[in-house]
């Protein structure tokens, strides 16, 4: 039993770590000399390479997400893998239909773009890697740390003259890790109505089944690209979708909205799952998630 459960912990931190690298090399190879020209002109796009990085995220994203063979010890990294894959498929799916539709707007949604990538960078090398540490740790595998290798960037942002606010050859402000980083979901409305923690909201069939998340900063600095997920478990199947608050300044709050979910069957109760962030260098997580349920009625 033993050697069976090591050999699934193996495979499964193999297989994450061919998962992040096929990713990364998606954004390095593909994405990024299909975007280098619109960087001096919007205009100079090559929609159908965009298009095609677009969908082989999504299909990373989708696989992670449909991973049945995750080990117990390696639920919460699995979560921040599933969550930056996730951001980088919404991103690169953005980036294509705006090149397929209107290139004049290419150069604003790039720059939204490089800010989730770069989130997504910074949720996989500050959350998902000590997160498989410590499962490694908690698993008594230690030895298993040779193939868990830190993943590459998305892209070469020097390379590309990137700033974290998408122009070229912008300074950054230093972050502060000493600052109180902290973010968490102040409220959520399903279809209009109020999800309290561990509460239902009962949906009628002219619902839409959208999903209103209010999300707070209770940090000291602003924060900026914070993920918001919304994870839906029908018996159909498991469903998560997402949205981005672009920024939001300390002591503040927002509301974003998430939809595009199938609903369930009649007289079905679904579990609901959302969490906002986390943050980098966010230390305090057990507010960023709220459960509730839905249910289906006539």
């Amino acid at each position: 039993m033993a050697a069976q459960e090591g050999t699934q912990v193996r495979k499964y931190v193999t297989s994450a770590d061919s998962t992040l690298s096929d990713s990364a090399n998606v954004g390095n190879e593909e994405l990024e000399p299909a975007i280098s020209g619109a960087l001096e002109d919007p205009g100079n796009v090559d929609a159908t390479a965009v298009r095609r990085a677009a969908d082989a995220t999504q299909k990373g994203y989708l696989d992670a997400l449909r991973n049945e063979e995750v080990p117990p010890e390696f639920e919460d990294a699995h979560h921040y893998m599933v969550t930056a894959l996730g951001i980088r498929s919404a991103a690169t799916e953005n980036l294509a239909e705006t090149a397929e539709g209107n290139s004049e707007e290419f150069g604003e949604v790039l720059s939204s773009a490089v800010e989730d990538y770069k989130l997504s960078d910074a949720i996989v090398g500050n959350h998902y890697v000590p997160a498989s540490e410590e499962a490694l740790k908690e698993a008594n595998r230690r030895s298993d740390q040779n193939y868990l290798h830190e993943p590459k960037p998305f892209m070469d942002y020097e390379a590309l003259g990137l700033s974290s606010s998408g122009a070229r050859d912008e300074p950054s402000a230093p972050e502060d890790p000493s600052a109180s980083r902290d973010v968490r979901v102040l409220g959520v409305q399903v279809a209009g109505r109020p999800l309290p923690p561990g509460g239902n909201v009962v949906l009628t069939g002219s619902d839409e089944l959208a999903f209103s998340v209010t999300v707070a900063n209770s940090g000291e600095v602003a924060e900026a690209s914070i993920p918001v997920e919304v994870v839906l478990n029908t018996r159909a199947e498991r469903q998560a979708l997402q949205a981005t608050v672009e920024r939001m300044e300390p002591n503040g709050q927002t509301t974003v909205e998430v939809r595009g979910f199938r609903p369930g069957e009649f007289e079905e109760t679904a579990e609901v799952n959302v969490r906002a962030g986390p943050v980098e260098y966010e230390q305090k997580e057990d507010d960023n998630t709220l459960a509730g349920t839905v249910t289906f009625g006539i």
